[in-house]
């Protein structure tokens, strides 16, 4: 009869479980520099909005964390595998700053900030395509756009690369005001008024810790 000691078991058991464990603890969350801002343009000229906090929530499959690898190599694989299984990204209207006071206001009042004081965007789904272990992934998106109470369907395109121990998430969303039943702003009895053309476009550095963070000032409109 082969006897095995007991603590010697229980020793390999704690070796083996440990990955599982590290998997389950880590979540995926914004990291600072992150930043979000919209672009536009009027009959006078043209301007820069930019959220001052960002909230994004991540949502993602444990068995698919590989914890025997550098964590932005990790979120880099977690990606390719379709292990995100949810973003929730969420913008406090009245946290948008254009620098003028004026616009701020008419902006605001355009997307009814009193009945409906965020912007969110809930993803459904994605596709990836590229990457090497050094390279560019192409991520094409899918989701809930919710602006103003209206809430349609968006597709996203953006790009993710490695930085280190996180990997940076870039993309630009065209979109029309008027999609949303908003009225482009008008200034100055009507002699200033913006384009029902706008950009919302993102930096976002994904990293991952033992918890999540509530949230991340944005620092400047990457102008």
């Amino acid at each position: 009869m082969i006897r095995v000691n007991r603590s010697v078991l229980v020793l390999v058991a704690l070796v083996l479980a440990a990955p599982l464990a590290q998997a389950a603890d880590v979540q995926l969350r914004l990291m600072p520099g992150s930043k979000l801002w919209l672009t536009g343009t009027s009959t006078i000229h043209e301007y820069s909005s930019t959220a001052s906090k960002l909230d994004v929530l991540f949502g993602h499959e444990g068995a698919a964390w590989n914890a025997a690898l550098p964590r932005g190599e990790a979120i880099e694989k977690l990606i390719q595998q379709h292990g995100v299984t949810s973003i929730e990204l969420i913008v406090a209207v009245k946290g948008l700053h254009s620098g003028k006071d004026g616009l701020d206001k008419n902006m605001y009042k355009a997307l009814l900030a009193e009945k409906h004081p965020e912007i969110r965007f809930a993803m459904t789904g994605y596709d990836v395509h590229g990457g090497s272990k050094s390279g560019e992934l192409a991520i094409d998106a899918k989701g809930k756009l919710s602006i103003a109470g209206v809430e349609k369907d968006q597709a996203i395109a953006a790009t993710a690369v490695r930085e280190g121990d996180a990997v940076r998430l870039r993309g630009r969303v065209p979109l029309k005001m008027t999609q949303f039943k908003i009225k482009p702003p008008t200034m100055m009895m009507g002699t200033l008024r913006t384009s029902d053309d706008v950009t919302i476009q993102f930096d976002l550095l994904i990293g991952a810790g033992d918890a999540p963070l509530a949230g991340t000032q944005a620092k400047g409109a990457g102008r």
